[in-house]
């Protein structure tokens, strides 16, 4: 299937699913991640959930995280797909954009360079690494800011699918990809 089919049909999948459920399988994500992962001193930068999409809720992640090392969280601008990138404390205060998503307001700048891993919002992957997104490039274009030292690893309520058809050069391939039942490695 296309990009474009696959979002479309995850897309519908993931609002036929219920909070307590997507709850339930963020916490399992997040115990995989927190479990196998080496986050100790680490600077991890994780995506603020929109609940109402059924997103993984990071917030368990994040608390987790915090107490071994740092994380950053992204700001996005509208403009030209971009984002910049904030660390996130306990008191860091949260605004919503114009599309309901939580942003940082007046917090410490974070420079790509001191990104040691990434959590990657999805819909959907397959079985190569490769995943599919809302389609605003925003992450394409982050993705593509990293030094090669950042380790890449997606998050998904869904196994993967056998292969996306459209992929593009911008494309990049994830690391690992963690599901409520496994974690899934591409290097």
């Amino acid at each position: 299937m296309t990009k474009s089919e696959l979002r479309k049909e995850y897309l519908s999948k993931r609002k036929e699913l219920d909070s307590q459920f997507v709850k339930i399988q963020s916490l399992k994500i997040s115990d995989i991640l927190t479990q196998n992962f080496d986050l100790e001193n680490k600077t991890v930068h994780s995506f603020i959930p929109i609940a109402k999409n059924n997103e993984i809720d990071t917030w368990l992640l994040i608390d987790r995280i915090m107490e071994k090392g740092r994380i950053a969280v992204p700001k996005a601008n509208f403009e030209d797909n971009s984002m910049t990138h904030f660390y996130f404390e306990k008191d860091t205060e949260l605004i919503q954009n114009q599309y309901d998503i939580l942003e940082p307001k007046n917090a410490e700048s974070c420079k790509i360079e001191d990104i040691d891993i990434v959590l990657l919002p999805m819909l959907v992957f397959d079985n190569k690494g490769f995943r599919v997104g809302y389609g605003g490039g925003f992450y394409d274009r982050f993705l593509a800011q990293l030094p090669e030292k950042t380790q890449l690893i997606g998050l998904s309520l869904f196994e993967p699918i056998d292969e996306i058809k459209d992929l593009d050069t911008f494309d990049k391939r994830m690391h690992y990809c963690i599901t409520p039942i496994d974690i899934y490695s591409f290097e």
